[in-house]
């Protein structure tokens, strides 16, 4: 067992008996010690004197409110865009395997993501997330001549969160503007803590470092029971040449041996930068996976390399994984393809190297051709230095037009899930940085603070009740009908309140959705 999962076994056995005390002894509220469902609230008044000095400043927090009612209505466009996202994924999610319940936790220690060598940039992102979110909303209560009854943290074997409890009297007795204020605070802070902390990392830090690899051929992930695998190339190993010829990952390659032959492959890795391995592969693009219904199914086999395809008489090879996608972006629904295969040989030393070749009618896969197959380059998930690079420090690299940089942005925040936080630890030895191992902690540790911001932002911005988000949605809609002249405030509320009520049943209906169907293994 894992020295993280011990360490949550020896605070769950020291939590037990704590509960306890705290939901039967009354001298626990003494000591602000509240029982809260399974959970124990830590009720204080840390903070409340900060709120007090810094919440005199009325004129910045007037202004500070309207940025962040802007700000808060963008994350919240942008929270229910990936929602809709995700229902529209639904189809092709519910094809995949769920990730495991456990990534739906965000709890360090339990949350894969949040596990292992990343407990610690948890632990400490979450704790920056929280105490900015929290320490908003007490500054815009004083602001606005609300009381801060206390504040605290809820804990549960480990913090679970924090919080700043405004007086319910004194909310109920305020405008609307000063509760849109007061519940778009948070929210807009974490936005602004993961602008800071993606400047210092992204910007100030990794603005400046290079490799000297940057273009060549990098391994980011090798797949089991493949070529590779076989081969002893290790993820993180940089190719130097295949057949002894240089070996570009961007389609330039003018390599002269048909793919899927048995070739040689020169590469380093960090502990023999000085000293290249020679080794012996079958090298093509590698057919993992082929998808029952899929017009594949029956015809193409896993295990066997895709030599090339044949449409309307002009034939195209394929070397590597890269170029087989690019050219399946030119394809069409409908489209006969003629693809020539070749089969997988024993143990890297021997291929049956005659081809076979089957017809197949190309499915349709948002618009483009659609084969059926889950294929690697011989089992390798190739990249070079420079995009890694780049993966890791601009959310938009790559994307073209307003919905492309949406699914960049969509796609960077979910890079911890393929182990960009914000360059694989495995990677990292391509790049020369300065302080050594320090530089990727310092990188870590500011991302995990980004990352933890915008998760807790984003969130909190989904427009339903009890989140923030939900809030500001009733609240905003109360002005819209007050300036649609529904001047009656009695009907104009209970309006607002039936409307979000029933829009945050929505919302959390769908959160609940897509959430479901990411995580629950199938």
């Amino acid at each position: 067992m894992e020295l993280t999962y011990w360490i949550l076994l020896m605070l769950a056995v020291v939590y037990v008996p704590i509960y306890v005390w705290v939901w039967r002894s009354p001298t626990a509220k003494k000591y602000g010690l509240v029982k809260y469902g399974p959970c124990i609230m830590i009720k204080t008044r840390l903070g409340t004197s900060l709120m007090e000095r810094w919440s005199k400043y009325k004129r910045f927090w007037r202004l500070f409110g309207i940025f962040s009612i802007t700000v808060s209505f963008c994350l919240m466009v942008f929270i229910v865009y990936i929602l809709i996202i995700g229902l529209l994924n639904l189809p092709t999610s519910l094809n995949s395997s769920g990730l495991g319940i456990e990534y739906a936790l965000a709890i360090p220690g339990i949350n894969p993501l949040m596990s292992g060598k990343f407990f610690w940039y948890a632990i400490l992102g979450l704790f920056v997330a929280m105490v900015i979110h929290e320490l908003a909303h007490g500054f815009q209560t004083r602001a606005n001549d609300m009381r801060v009854d206390s504040t605290g943290a809820l804990y549960g074997v480990v913090p679970l969160g924090a919080f700043v409890e405004p007086n319910e009297e004194d909310i109920g007795k305020s405008t609307r503007r000063a509760k849109l204020d007061l519940y778009s605070a948070g929210i807009t802070t974490n936005f602004l803590g993961a602008i800071t902390a993606f400047f210092i990392f992204a910007v100030l830090m990794m603005g400046g470092i290079s490799s000297d690899f940057g273009d060549n051929t990098a391994v980011y992930k090798v797949t089991g029971d493949s070529p590779a695998l076989e081969a002893g190339i290790p993820a993180s190993a940089i190719i130097l040449t295949v057949d002894g010829q240089a070996y570009y990952y961007n389609g330039t390659n003018t390599v002269d041996f048909a793919p899927g032959s048995l070739v040689s492959v020169e590469y380093i890795t960090e502990s023999s930068r000085d000293t290249p391995i020679s080794t012996t592969i079958q090298w093509g693009v590698f057919i993992e996976n082929v998808t029952g219904g899929s017009p594949a199914d029956g015809k193409l086999m896993r295990n066997t390399f895709i030599r090339s395809i044949t449409i309307d008489g002009e034939k195209t090879q394929f070397y590597d994984m890269a170029e087989f996608l690019s050219f399946m972006k030119t394809t069409s629904p409908g489209d006969v393809a003629a693809i020539e295969y070749v089969g997988r040989g024993n143990d890297n030393s021997s291929i049956d190297s005659s081809s076979k070749t089957e017809t197949i009618t190309l499915g349709n896969n948002g618009g483009i051709g659609y084969i059926g197959v889950s294929t690697t380059t011989s089992g390798m998930r190739l990249t070079t230095p420079n995009v890694t690079l780049e993966i890791g420090r601009n959310p938009i690299y790559g994307a073209d037009g307003i919905v492309g940089v949406g699914r960049s942005l969509i796609s960077y925040i979910t890079g911890p899930m393929i182990g960009y936080s914000p360059i694989p630890s495995g990677a990292q030895w391509w790049f020369d940085v300065p302080l050594g191992g320090a530089f990727w902690i310092i990188v870590s540790a500011f991302y995990w603070i980004f990352w933890l911001n915008v998760m807790l932002g984003v969130s909190n911005a989904i427009p339903a009740i009890p989140f923030d988000g939900g809030f500001i949605f009733q609240g905003g809609l109360s002005a819209i009908l007050e300036r649609l002249k529904m001047k009656d405030e009695k009907k104009r509320e209970e309006l607002v309140s039936r409307i979000t009520g029933s829009f945050s049943m929505i919302m959390i209906f769908v959160l609940i959705v897509v959430i479901a169907v990411a995580v629950i293994p199938r």
